[in-house]
């Protein structure tokens, strides 16, 4: 399985920037360069001011090249099935952890809304719930929300 969310460091990498330069991008960017468009807040508390943010790779590997612009003409649901591969229904809850680059303790503390099931002792997380999550926890939504009001 392909790790599609990465975290700060591994995003300032790929970019060749500061993380400071990152998050900076992820508020929005500036007049002179677009900010990028798929980062998801993971954090427990999503309203709190300590955020955990996770960034899509397909969005930061096309960013600095031509392609970039691509990337912000997708959709949530075209992003989530990169992200959420479409042909799966359910995940493990290891299979959780890595793809949202998460430890287990804050996989429990966000259980509620990840809404897993116990199943023979194991958690397991329906693709659509992980994808509504998401979809949630997407800092472009919350743009898009502020701009549509």
């Amino acid at each position: 399985m392909l790790i599609a969310l990465v975290k700060i460091d591994v995003a300032a990498v790929d970019l060749n920037r500061s993380a400071q330069q990152v998050r900076s991008l992820a508020e929005g960017g500036t007049a002179a360069e677009p900010g990028l468009l798929w980062v998801f807040n993971l954090a427990a508390n999503a309203s709190g001011q300590r955020r955990d943010l996770r960034f899509w790779r397909g969005e930061l590997r096309a960013y600095s090249t031509s392609t970039g612009s691509a990337c912000r003409q997708k959709g949530i649901e075209q992003v989530l099935a990169e992200i959420l591969p479409a042909q799966r229904n359910f995940f493990s809850a290891g299979e959780i952890d890595q793809l949202f680059q998460i430890r287990p303790r804050t996989r429990i503390d966000l259980n509620h809304e990840l809404q897993g099931e116990l199943n023979h002792g194991r958690y397991s997380y329906a693709r659509a719930s992980l994808a509504k999550f998401l979809t949630r926890r997407w800092l472009g939504g919350e743009i898009e929300r502020r701009f549509a009001s």
